[in-house]
């Protein structure tokens, strides 16, 4: 489809852009003051889903693109100073615990999950429930597009995950991890 590039087009772009910035604000304050704890600069957007907020507490500098799913729920999710969050990201502390340390970046469509199914064959794996688990994220943290990290799981001080990684095991400090699932594959520095 053609953009239109009248005067008038431009100017309803303008106002379109201004509302949803709006919007964004206004959203991001009242997500904020239903929280256990909050710092200054907290910034989400309208789409984002933000499930048992008295459960969780956020420090100063956080911002997150579009699309992010916070998830509490029987669980304790905490996230430190100066962290960003990009598009698409799952943070599911529901029945377990994640803790996220200061200036970590999480790129798009990432997904920390605190809990697994329980997968017996005895029983139809839907009425089988989960097993609550803790997910630590030290400071100075990069985890890249598409990664997913499972319950029990510490991303020790300055790892970087590779995209497309599945994290199942604790990393060592400033080592770079990639792979299905994630091995040691460098280090920083």
């Amino acid at each position: 489809m053609p953009v239109d590039r009248s005067p008038l087009g431009a100017h309803a772009a303008r106002v379109v852009g201004r509302a949803r910035r709006l919007a964004n604000r206004v959203f991001s304050s009242w997500v904020r003051v239903q929280m256990r704890a909050c710092g200054q600069n907290f910034s989400i957007t309208i789409d984002s889903t933000v499930e048992a907020p008295d459960r969780i507490s956020v420090g100063d500098n956080f911002s997150a693109f579009g699309g992010l799913r916070l998830y509490a729920n029987d669980g304790d999710l905490v996230i430190g100073d100066n962290v960003s969050v990009n598009h698409n990201v799952q943070v599911n502390a529901a029945n377990g615990r994640i803790v996220i340390g200061n200036n970590v970046l999480i790129a798009a469509n990432v997904v920390l999950r605190a809990a697994d199914h329980r997968f017996a064959a005895a029983r139809l794996i839907r009425e089988q429930g989960h097993e609550s688990g803790t997910i630590l994220v030290e400071d100075d943290v990069w985890i890249g597009s598409n990664a997913v990290v499972t319950k029990d799981v510490t991303l020790a001080r300055g790892t970087v995950v590779g995209a497309g990684a599945v994290v199942t095991r604790s990393t060592e400090a400033y080592s770079v991890v990639g792979g299905v699932p994630a091995r040691l594959i460098g280090r920083r520095g």
